[in-house]
């Protein structure tokens, strides 16, 4: 995000501006590889779903690292399917791109790495001798570029003797990291989960209310998903049909699977239920609902639950027509479709963010600047976890630095309605009388 930042000076529209930009680029990723894997019908399913994604047009609209997992990860998928369906092994090199931007947006998206890897193996074990020397080479390369955005990090690690290593050993070694539930439940919960998030926006909507439909449509998602994997493996031409036509109808050809098709299937699902069994069982954080977001430690996985959605209504919009059975199932695939977007677009986003957005933060911090009139300011968060930064940034931006309570003039107390209680003044006035700072009277106080 910093060529926004730089260009814009810091205003963070610029910055949203580009992660939405950047987030564009699942609709047309996910509509490439369902269009080659599945069709006409499946390319535009997936690419219309994911058009009309709440959780995904959620994600684009706001400022967090991990907004940028899902249009990485569709870059890295595209990569690795491309190299295998085109055998040409330069696309190891996008995959490994993607992979690299997504690790870096979150510690936890780094497991994209292990499905990508045996993806790789599967080129690698399925290509002929000479064709592996390439695999070989283009996929060192793209290693190379993939440690190369971790230079940084190692370096610094290296002179600060490992701080950040042994911060994330001690997160996954801390007592209280393992769940309580059994690896069944978790796996169960895990995947109502990640295959409902890009669908529903579940579980940061309506919690309770919503989970049933998110239940439901999770379901049909790894029902459809299993259907495709059995067509594709069964449905072949057979010799009744060869006597009694000798020369296959059109119609008829195009509801054979291809090889294609069959390797595609087998990539998306293979690949998604990877990640489901790896996060599922190796975060709880995917397996339990907590009271802040954690849809950061799976979102990896949307673009292949996006692809597999087009997968599922390619499949039953060109099903082999059984007298009326093909009607049936075309309707079936637009009716799930059309649920998929009406329950999206009833859960979009606001146009105006909830808490008032950049622009409040603004009005809030010019209030306090006309108040010290240039004084020093000094901020005190009373969840101190949560900092300051929505007031100091824009105050930093007009040019006003901040110094500690102790050495500043003016001091703004922060009583986040979230996270602290009696914000009415009370927690303010315990603050004050603990902090061993006198003579401070009152200025002034409003919510922001």
């Amino acid at each position: 995000i910093l060529p926004a930042a730089w260009l814009g000076n810091g205003d963070p529209v610029w910055v949203v501006a580009e992660i939405a930009l950047l987030s564009l680029l699942v609709i047309p990723i996910v509509w490439w590889i369902a269009r080659t894997i599945g069709g006409v019908a499946a390319g535009l399913a997936a690419a219309l779903v994911a058009a009309t994604s709440a959780s995904l047009i959620g994600y684009a609209t706001f400022i967090w690292n991990p907004t940028v997992i899902e249009p990485a990860a569709a870059v890295a998928f595209l990569g690795a399917w491309q190299a295998i369906r085109t055998r040409r092994a330069a696309w190891w090199v996008v995959a490994a791109v993607g992979a690299a931007v997504v690790s870096q947006a979150h510690v936890a998206a780094g497991v994209i790495v292990l499905p990508l890897g045996v993806a790789f193996l599967f080129d690698l074990r399925h290509g002929p001798a000479a064709r592996r020397r390439r695999i070989l080479g283009w996929g060192l390369a793209g290693v190379a570029i993939f440690v190369a955005t971790y230079l940084p990090l190692i370096v610094s690690e290296m002179n600060h003797n490992f701080t950040e290593t042994r911060g994330i050993v001690a997160y996954f070694t801390q007592p209280n990291y393992g769940s309580s539930v059994g690896p069944l439940v978790r796996l169960v919960f895990a995947t109502i989960r990640i295959l409902a998030w890009p669908l529903t926006r579940w579980p940061m909507i309506d919690l309770k209310p919503a989970f049933l439909p998110a239940l439901a449509i999770a379901s049909v998602v790894f029902v459809g998903l299993a259907w495709r994997f059995g067509a594709t493996t069964s449905r072949k031409p057979d010799g009744r049909m060869q006597q009694a036509s000798p020369q296959p109808s059109r119609r008829q050809q195009e509801a054979v699977p291809s090889e294609i098709e069959r390797l595609g299937v087998r990539f998306i699902g293979g690949l998604l239920l990877l990640l489901v069994v790896v996060l599922g069982l190796g975060l709880h954080s995917v397996s339990e609902v907590q009271e802040l977001p954690t849809e950061q430690y799976h979102v990896v996985a949307d673009p292949l639950v996006l692809v597999a959605v087009g997968l599922i209504v390619g499949g039953l919009w060109r099903a082999v027509p059984v007298r009326g059975l093909a009607a049936a199932r075309r309707l079936a695939a637009a009716a799930f479709v059309v649920v998929l977007v009406a329950w999206n677009a009833g859960h979009w986003p606001p146009l105006t963010s909830a808490d008032g957005g950049w622009p409040a933060a603004q009005a809030a911090a010019t209030r306090i600047e006309r108040e010290a009139d240039g004084s020093a300011v000094a901020f005190v968060p009373l969840f101190e976890p949560k900092g300051s930064d929505a007031y100091s940034y824009p105050l930093a931006l007009e040019g006003v630095s901040t110094e500690t309570p102790e050495k500043a003039t003016i001091i703004v107390v922060l009583c986040d309605t979230s996270w602290t209680e009696d914000c009415d003044g009370s927690a303010e006035e315990v603050w004050l009388a603990q902090s061993k700072l006198g003579g401070l009277l009152k200025i002034d106080r409003f919510h922001a």
